[in-house]
């Protein structure tokens, strides 16, 4: 194939990706490049926990990665990771709730560390899967003012 068609293949493949939907996307990339994106039930976010906190426990006690991999998938010093986790277990001694894995969100969205976990959460919830904020207030178990005003930094800090 010629650099031409080449060209052509790319563009009309872009077009395509435009009007699919970010989990569509997800999972094309996933089959292309064989890798298969964690995704986190929603439920496990009720938790008395941080973001980051719930996270990172359900990676090493449900997923059992390793504190290298978890660096990894979240972007995040090996200390933080670390401490991050024995932060969770001391403070919260039982199981994540795993029964709701109809909404899951993608491990891979918290690497980018311009905005909080709470805000690539809400963000994802509300631009991705089109919740609104009092339902994804509901499903975090957080006043809904909060996820209003992480939602409102959100899109500050987009605007950037």
């Amino acid at each position: 194939m010629d650099l031409k068609s080449k060209k052509e293949l790319v563009k009309q493949l872009i077009e395509i990706l435009d009007i699919l939907s970010f989990e569509e996307k997800q999972e094309i990339f996933s089959e292309v490049l064989h890798v298969k994106t964690i995704k986190l039930p929603i439920s496990i976010f009720k938790a008395e926990l941080s973001g980051l906190e719930i996270i990172t426990k359900y990676l090493k006690e449900v997923e059992r990665k390793s504190f290298k991999e978890i660096e990894k998938l979240l972007n995040r010093k090996p200390s933080t990771v670390y401490n991050t986790y024995r932060n969770s277990k001391a403070k919260f001694k039982q199981e994540l709730d795993l029964s709701d894995n109809f909404i899951t969100i993608p491990v891979d969205i918290f690497l980018n560390r311009k905005y909080s976990v709470l805000e690539n959460i809400v963000a994802y919830l509300k631009e991705e899967r089109t919740l609104s904020l009092v339902k994804i207030s509901q499903l975090l178990n957080k006043n809904y003012n909060t996820i209003k005003t992480v939602y409102r930094k959100y899109k500050i800090k987009n605007d950037e």
